[in-house]
């Protein structure tokens, strides 16, 4: 079907971030289109840890009794030493937020909850396997030029566009906008297990100098793994199905033969956009910051840009409120996504100790901090 000459808010990328935001939008009336060029949403394992603020956006959205079937509820992380024994434990238990601190999802799973929510809303449509090629900004609007699956060209027009696409946003990129920060030389092998035996519900943390790791549950017996690649190492033999089971084995026998969902080498950043704005176009989610894994917040930061800028934009569209308001959510969201991001870096410095003896200092240093509450 050919699209409308015009939206309120056209929205690109259909990520967590962008689903939430087209859901949020939902819920306020607001006319919206949701982009995404892919066919349909993920179907590997990617972001594992959701949090307390990210359930009660999705209770807000109406979706939260379908979720939390799906989310274990409640995991904290258990710290070890290269001797393999404990020196840390770090379960929250206050549910300020109604929920858990940290429970486990599955992000294809979430994310086909979020775009069937949005079947709920006659004003909100959704197209996949469509491109953004180009768009133009005046003082009234953004016009936008997209492909479909067929690669036929149309045209559109909204009053803003949200760029949700992503650590390489098109949209980003197309404003001339930076990103500012450090990319790291650490590299980490991810293996996501099916149909794990191991029940234990927490996090482990192997502080290990000659190869950090984790271990963390996630919902229906999955469990992943993370292994740090030293420096030097090759990435294509690691990968390599025995090369990954020899590593699972060296911290638990019996997940060592299980189906192997996803196994993959990333590198972390710790960057924000220099700007999350220009005009009438915002950046949300990894269009707008990336973090290391080590906190978990990466997803959860998109999810809370979501939830800033989507009251904001439906207050601003139904004249409301004036477009003034707008400017709040980089003032707002972009100091609490960097706190957050340098949160996941200390975490990491525990995390990836350098030799025995810093691990040492650093495990040492837990036990004098875990005396005060």
């Amino acid at each position: 079907m050919p699209l409308k000459s015009h939206y309120s808010v056209i929205i690109v990328g259909a990520g967590p971030t962008g689903l939430m935001l087209a859901n949020i939008l939902g819920v306020e009336q607001i006319d919206t289109l949701l982009l995404e060029r892919n066919e349909r949403t993920v179907s590997e394992p990617r972001a594992v840890s959701i949090d307390d603020e990210s359930l009660r956006t999705i209770q807000g959205v109406g979706l939260i009794e379908a979720v939390l079937g799906d989310v274990v509820q409640g995991y904290g992380s258990h710290y070890y030493s290269p001797s393999g024994r404990a020196f840390a434990r770090v379960q929250p238990a206050v549910q300020e937020y109604g929920f858990p601190r940290r429970s486990a999802f599955r992000q294809p799973i979430l994310e086909a909850q979020l775009r069937e929510g949005l079947r709920h809303y006659s004003h909100v449509e959704a197209r996949f396997s469509h491109l953004l090629q180009r768009f133009d900004q005046d003082g009234s609007g953004v016009a936008l030029q997209l492909a479909g699956p067929d690669g036929t060209v149309q045209t559109t027009r909204c009053d803003y566009l949200v760029g949700c696409d992503g650590a390489h946003s098109f949209v980003r990129e197309a404003l001339g906008i930076s990103m500012e920060g450090a990319s790291f030389g650490e590299r980490w092998l991810i293996v996501d297990l099916l149909g794990t035996p191991d029940r234990f519900r927490h996090t482990r943390v192997y502080c290990d100098p000659l190869r950090p790791a984790i271990s963390l549950p996630g919902p229906n017996g999955t469990r992943r793994y993370e292994f740090m690649l030293r420096p030097g190492e090759d990435e294509a033999s690691l990968l390599k199905e025995d090369a990954v089971r020899d590593m699972i084995a060296r911290r638990s026998a019996g997940d060592r033969n299980l189906p192997i969902a996803r196994k993959v080498v990333y590198a972390f950043h710790a960057r924000v956009a220099r700007h999350w704005s220009k005009g009438r176009v915002f950046l949300a989610g990894d269009a707008a910051h990336l973090s290391p894994p080590f906190a978990g917040q990466g997803m959860n930061s998109g999810v809370r840009d979501s939830l800033n800028l989507g009251w904001k934009l439906a207050s601003v569209v139904r004249g409301e409120l004036g477009p003034g308001l707008l400017v709040t959510y980089e003032q707002e969201r972009k100091p609490h996504a960097w706190a957050l991001i340098e949160m996941a870096m200390r975490i990491g410095h525990f995390m990836m100790p350098r030799s025995r003896a810093q691990a040492f200092l650093m495990q040492n240093l837990l036990r004098l901090l875990s005396v005060f509450p």
